[in-house]
């Protein structure tokens, strides 16, 4: 048992590793080369950047971390609550083309009311113990406030997470088809497929992540390395789905848009278009032909 736990350890260490390596230098890859002009690609970088911390989670243990390891994770868990409105922005701006300043939308508030809450609520069981706190989530009456945040915030982070997809496949949802374009394939196309292969490939990993972790975080079960490993290993995967079919993707719009700007031969006026007909052009021809006689 022993042997299969340090292989799972093992495992686990190396896919937070590559996940987060991997998602890190596309999130770099991805603000800083590739640009869109609407700016949009800084959300994009962004998503990744945060799914890179995520994996990065993976390499803390309690011999390594800095300071209890509840505790580290009770203070990265604000940061998750960024994830959704970023992706929703990505979305809605990509399908609206809109190019105004992304700014500090209203969508990132509950991610900054969550980091004061924690923020605070830390610092005041620092004052008060003069040391880093221990957070137990064992029986009720002994939980504090920090043990009380941190049996709180996933459920939390899974109800946001819960009520922006509801949006997004909504608005998506909505996204008109191609018979008004007389099925001609375009730009919009292709970003909307991107849009919603991005949205239904986060939602699987949602979902995976909800069954395998947060239902047996509140069940209470205590052994549930191997489901956090899945769960990392399935996202990995993903990433590196999501990036193969973006790269294709953006291959296919640059031939598309040299398509539509290559200049098109210019084919001869069908006698439907002329202004005279075949006969009043025969005429005409005998007329000019007379006259050099």
């Amino acid at each position: 048992m022993n042997e299969f736990s340090d292989v799972i350890a093992q495992g686990y260490w190396w896919i937070s590793l590559l996940g987060g390596l991997h998602c890190l230098g596309l999130g770099l890859y991805i603000r800083y080369i590739y640009h869109e002009k609407n700016g949009n690609h800084k959300i994009l970088g962004s998503i990744f950047s945060l799914m890179a911390l995520y994996f990065f989670t993976g390499l803390l243990t309690k011999e390594n971390a800095p300071a209890p390891i509840h505790f580290i994770f009770l203070l990265i868990i604000p940061v998750y609550f960024l994830l959704m409105p970023m992706l929703y922005l990505y979305c809605y701006r990509s399908l609206h083309d809109a190019r105004t300043p992304i700014g500090f939308s209203p969508h990132f508030y509950p991610s900054l009311i969550v980091a004061i809450t924690v923020l605070s609520t830390a610092i005041y069981r620092v004052i008060k113990q003069e040391q880093l706190p221990e957070i137990s989530l064992s029986t009720a009456p002994a939980l504090s406030h920090l043990s009380l945040l941190g049996a709180t915030l996933p459920g939390l982070l899974f109800l946001q997470t819960t009520l922006y997809f509801f949006f997004l496949l909504k608005m998506l949802s909505h996204y008109p088809g191609r018979t008004s374009r007389l099925h001609q394939e375009s730009l919009k196309d292709i970003k909307f497929r991107w849009l919603l292969v991005l949205t239904l490939a986060l939602l699987s990993n949602w979902i995976i992540r909800a069954v395998l972790v947060i239902l047996p975080f509140y069940l209470g079960e205590q052994f549930i390395s191997i489901n956090h490993a899945a769960t990392k290993l399935v996202l990995l995967l993903t990433i590196y789905i999501l990036a193969i079919y973006g790269l294709k993707q953006i291959t296919y719009a640059a031939f598309l848009r040299g398509k539509l700007t290559r200049p098109t031969e210019k084919s001869p006026m069908k006698a439907s278009q002329q202004l005279l007909s075949s006969e009043e052009l025969a005429y005409l021809q005998k007329l000019m032909q007379d006259e050099k006689k």
